[in-house]
């Protein structure tokens, strides 16, 4: 009797016990973003570039060239990205008091429809940008100058998710025989089977992904231009970009063209067909193609990828929006391996 009494208070301890660890988790990582989002991003890095990095090994190449062939590549190919978007950000900077000067001459034929007087439209846009001064926010034109301020920046700051990224790919193959040699043989089996499993299941989502957002990239690009919607290049890098943040970025990707086809038009027909397209496109490779594609992938409940990416979201803002699905899957993984934590793991999968 005395034992089945202590079993309810031991269990309560318990999850007490977590759920303090958990809180402080939040608390460290929290505090710490400015630590872990570039050392999470780059880790993710390694993981992608693990897929070149295996495909080079098939040649007779010493480590430290294959790892900077890869890097140089990557370097490259993140300097010509930065490049195209820093041009168009600044031509968008430019066009955008054409496009508004274009949509109110347009409008008028669909306010006077309406029967509603442009100057009343004015008062209430003026009324709108004046209660967002008051709360120390700036109109359309100054707000994407510092959204795009914002971005260099985060590019300037890419640094230490490079240097991260340099020395992890130096230690990537002695990694495996460090773990052996301070595990010993027979507890190390266990902890490389649960990196194994990490490796082989964020190295296909993110290979997978990849492609599929290169493909959603190239149609929404070549739509905009058969359409021709200012800046298609720029919308198509958006959708690509945007497609790895789970449920919610390939929506946003749809809302720039479709705005800037009606301000550069005025024609709510031409921007109900652009919608309709990109909507079309983002539909059909989410809910067809993907899946098909990705097969059980993660194997994560969708339920679990939208509570993650509002967690991370809130944690880190937009990087951990594009880290939420892989570290949800590493956190999953890594719970399979307790057996007081395998619970949480099955509450996790999708089926």
């Amino acid at each position: 009797m005395k034992n089945e009494s202590h079993e309810p208070a031991m269990g309560i301890v318990k999850v007490a016990s977590w759920v303090l660890l958990l809180v402080l988790l939040t608390v460290i990582l929290k505090t710490m973003a400015f630590l872990f989002i570039p050392l999470s991003i780059s880790l993710l890095f390694c993981y992608a570039l693990g897929i070149p990095l295996d495909f080079l090994q098939r040649f007779p190449l010493p480590s430290f060239i294959r790892t900077l062939i890869v890097i140089l590549f990557i370097v490259g190919l993140i300097y010509l990205l930065g490049r195209l978007v820093s041009v168009n950000i600044k031509e968008f900077q430019g066009q955008l008091p054409v496009f508004e000067e274009k949509f109110w001459v347009y409008s008028r034929s669909i306010l006077a429809w309406l029967n509603i007087s442009p100057d009343q439209v004015r008062e209430v846009y003026g009324s709108f940008l004046k209660s967002f001064s008051e709360m120390d926010l700036k109109p359309v034109g100054t707000l994407v100058q510092r959204l795009s301020g914002s971005f260099f920046s985060f590019l300037g700051n890419m640094i230490w998710v490079f240097l991260f990224m340099v020395f992890m790919l130096a230690e990537r193959e002695s990694f495996a025989k460090r773990i052996v040699l301070g595990f010993g043989k027979s507890r190390s089996e266990s902890v490389l089977d649960a990196l194994g499993r990490i490796n082989k299941a964020v190295q296909g989502y993110l290979g997978l992904k990849t492609l599929i957002s290169i493909l959603t990239g190239i149609l929404v690009t070549l739509i905009l231009l058969a359409l021709q919607v200012p800046f298609a290049v720029l919308w198509g890098v958006l959708a690509f970009l945007l497609n790895f943040i789970p449920n919610i970025g390939s929506l946003i990707a749809v809302i720039p063209p479709v705005a800037v086809s009606l301000f550069d038009s005025g024609s709510f027909g031409k921007m109900f067909i652009v919608a309709l397209l990109l909507v079309a496109i983002q539909t059909v490779v989410g809910n067809y193609v993907e899946p098909k594609v990705m097969g059980k992938g993660l194997n994560l409940s969708p339920l679990v990828v939208l509570l993650s990416l509002v967690f991370w979201g809130w944690m880190w803002g937009i990087p951990g929006m594009l880290l939420s699905v892989p570290l949800t899957a590493a956190i999953k993984i890594a719970c399979e391996q307790l057996d007081s934590t395998r619970t949480v793991a099955v509450l996790m999968s999708g089926k």
